[in-house]
């Protein structure tokens, strides 16, 4: 068995029985790997970073300008953005209400530290 697959085995140490648990920590110290408490705490780390970094939308816009205003006032105030449908929009404004408008999105952990980014300077559809 490859390093690599012992660490996925590690991942779920907790299931594994008792004769396994010994077993495959052994295994890991013998190859200096990293124990499997470790491990499980470095992949349930990488899950919330991940998490974290997920965009989701805090505001929505009917017209370009608009969303470019909103955009702006949250990158100037230090929070990473991006619009979403904004090139549909573009090619002909009637496809805002097709799509559901041009979305603000800012990452989870963003939000959770300022809920209220964007709102004050602009106007929701």
């Amino acid at each position: 068995m490859e390093d690599v697959e012992l660490e996925k085995v590690a991942l779920d140490f907790q299931s594994l029985t008792e004769v396994a648990k010994s077993v495959l920590h052994s295994e890991l110290s013998r190859r200096d790997l990293t124990p499997p408490a470790e491990i499980a705490a470095n992949h349930a780390n990488e899950i919330a970073e991940s998490e974290a970094l997920k965009p989701v939308m805090i505001r929505r816009y009917r017209d370009l300008t608009e969303a470019s205003i909103a955009k702006s006032v949250v990158e100037s105030a230090g929070i990473d953005c991006i619009l979403a449908d904004h090139n549909m929009v573009r090619l002909d404004w009637f496809y805002s209400n097709l799509v559901g408008g041009i979305k603000l999105l800012v990452p989870e952990r963003c939000r959770r530290r300022n809920p209220t980014a964007g709102r004050k300077y602009t106007r929701e559809i």
